[in-house]
């Protein structure tokens, strides 16, 4: 069975999947640059069928994930096009007159007042909605999506509407999570929690023999809606930088974040395993900006994240005792807060945590095929054995580029593992451009930068040159798999090969690897790395060891902040000349920085 699974949400992709085998996978933003694209995901879908050679006719199923596409968000596309002052558009001429001044304004009233602050926004194949809800109220805006959803799709493919399905948002969610685990626990608690899907913002559900039930939703739970807007409140952009609070996070104090932390915990309570809202605030971001106006940023950001961690531990321990079972997976757009994360790995009712790699809204499509598989197929589903799923730059597109810039740069071929060992020793800050792209919001060594853990004044290089990152924010660790427990406290032996995980260093290893670790908590957020996985990344690790002593790389995405990483040759090496990275390893070659190098 071949089916082809699409998420128009936030973070848009494509998946193929063959047999029960994900054999391609790519976001949207990856083509059009357009960071957290959103809508449907046309080029995408193109790929995954170019690069894995399914004719069109060939596939059984074509899965939308959600039932309830975003509506007008997904013509709008705030998580990709809002800047903040969008952002505050909105709540100020929307969300403040309906939610507070009790306003009844629909979400074609929100789509008016925001359509002119977005250029060419009439391109958009989802455009016709707004002209249908406004002349027929009376049917469900939802129906009349799906139908554009569909028609989008068959005149892009030209297919029958009846191979076409829809996959409830949670749901997908629910088993993307179960089916990607690494190590895979027949029966497992599945937590989602996100800002909102089709019908809950968290769920609870038991995956038992590859079946998955669940047991317990609500749509009232604010934790994802508030970490949005409090990072709105805090001048960072929501759906993009939550990241950015929860590195902010460790910095802050109980001194400071007190009155932060008791505002926080009027949104939310656990009783007997459910999340219930308090219903205290009409809305999060008014109410918030009122009740912490003075508030240290750092202390608010500290506030906001001791209260996720508290809930959450809470909610999982309560379930765990409910259902007695202690192997725990969550997913949803909360799962990516790897602080949160490990939390979870120290409780003591806990027995292992899973969440996948880009666990949000950009796995949903994966998930909707998983599911839809399920349901259709009686053959296994393979699970997630590689995250390098998106493309390969060709050598054709390589050369071209190269010409352009023959003489600018020294260009040396033929370089070894053991030269890139030598050079990141050096010093030099390498990217490095070979073999697949990895899906999801991390690069794991093939679109990546690269340099040695060992020098602090790396992170200072790196952000104030090449990634313009916030201060604050630090860079991870790449670590040989079996060398993790020498560094990581990690008693329970939880795997994390796609860097969704904290840990805490071993003893004394925080002096030696000071670029690789949060300068607040000295944690890491490592890549657990197997020779199975990616071979010459491997490689070079071990040869960088041989020289060091560390089998530990620094690792970053290849590209400048705000942008998608790296997808074609052209992009690496124009963000090799936006930046000051001294080396770009791309179709066996090394490019210098310094024409004067010669090899040693």
């Amino acid at each position: 069975m071949i089916i082809l699974g699409i998420s128009d949400s936030h973070e848009a992709h494509a998946c193929l999947l063959v047999d029960g085998k994900l054999v391609s996978a790519v976001a949207e933003e990856r083509f059009t640059r357009l960071k957290a694209d959103q809508g449907y995901p046309k080029i995408s879908i193109e790929y995954v069928l170019n690069n894995s050679k399914i004719n069109i006719e060939d596939i059984d199923i074509f899965v939308f994930a959600g039932q309830k596409c975003g509506l007008f968000h997904s013509i709008l596309k705030p998580s990709a096009l809002f800047t903040v002052d969008d952002w505050l558009y909105q709540n100020e001429k929307y969300w403040k007159p309906t939610l507070i001044e009790k306003q009844s304004l629909s979400p074609l009233d929100d789509f008016n007042i925001l359509k002119n602050r977005i250029s060419n926004i009439e391109e958009n194949p989802y455009y016709v909605l707004a002209e249908q809800v406004r002349s027929q109220p009376e049917v469900n805006p939802y129906d009349l999506m799906n139908k554009i959803r569909i028609k989008t799709l068959v005149n892009h493919l030209g297919i029958e509407e009846n191979k076409i399905s829809f996959i409830r948002h949670e749901e997908c969610h629910q088993y993307y999570g179960y089916f990607s685990q690494n190590n895979f626990k027949s029966n497992a608690l599945v937590f989602t929690l996100e800002g909102g899907g089709d019908d809950s913002s968290a769920t609870v559900s038991i995956g038992e023999n590859e079946i998955i039930s669940e047991k317990y939703k609500t749509n009232e739970s604010m934790i994802g809606r508030l970490y949005r807007y409090i990072t709105l409140l805090l001048g960072m952009k929501p759906n993009q930088h939550e990241y950015k609070v929860m590195g902010l996070a460790p910095y802050g104090t109980f001194y400071h974040g007190e009155k932060s932390l008791n505002h926080f915990r009027k949104f939310d309570k656990v009783e007997n395993g459910q999340l219930i809202n308090q219903k205290i605030f009409s809305d999060v971001y008014y109410s918030s900006k009122k009740m912490l106006e003075g508030q240290r940023f750092d202390g608010i950001a500290w506030g906001l994240q001791t209260y996720l961690e508290e809930t959450l531990e809470k909610w999982v321990v309560e379930n765990i005792s409910k259902y007695r079972i202690n192997d725990v997976i969550v997913s949803g757009g909360v799962a990516q807060n790897i602080k949160a994360m490990q939390v979870l790995i120290k409780n003591n009712n806990v027995k292992s945590v899973w969440a996948g790699p880009i666990s949000g809204d950009g796995s949903l499509a994966i998930g909707a095929a998983w599911s839809i598989h399920k349901k259709m197929s009686t053959s296994s589903i393979e699970g997630l054995k590689t995250i390098y799923l998106g493309s390969e730059m060709s050598k054709n597109d390589i050369d071209i580029e190269l010409k352009k810039i023959s003489g600018k740069y020294h260009i040396i071929e033929n370089y070894t593992n053991r030269d890139v060992a030598n050079w990141l020793s050096e010093g030099y800050i390498i990217a490095r451009c070979e073999g697949r792209m990895e899906f999801g919001q991390r690069a794991l060594g093939n679109r990546s930068i690269l340099a040695d853990p060992r020098k602090h004044d790396t992170v200072e290089r790196i952000n104030k040159k090449i990634k313009y990152r916030d201060f604050w924010m630090p860079f991870t660790p790449t670590i040989c798999f079996e060398d993790c427990n020498k560094y990581l406290v990690n008693k329970k032996n939880i795997d994390s090969p796609f860097m969704t995980m904290a840990y805490d260093l071993q003893e004394g290893l925080a002096k030696k690897l000071p670029a690789v670790i949060h300068p607040a908590d000295k944690t890491c957020r490592p890549q657990m790395l197997k020779k199975t996985d990616n071979e010459e990344y491997y490689n070079i690790i071990k040869e960088f060891e041989k020289i060091s002593g560390h089998p530990v790389l620094l690792n970053t995405s290849f590209n400048l902040h705000g942008d998608a990483i790296v997808e074609k040759p052209i992009q690496a090496i124009e963000t090799f000349n936006k930046s000051d990275l001294d080396i770009l390893l791309i179709g066996g070659k090394a490019i210098f920085r310094n024409l004067e190098y010669e090899k040693k």
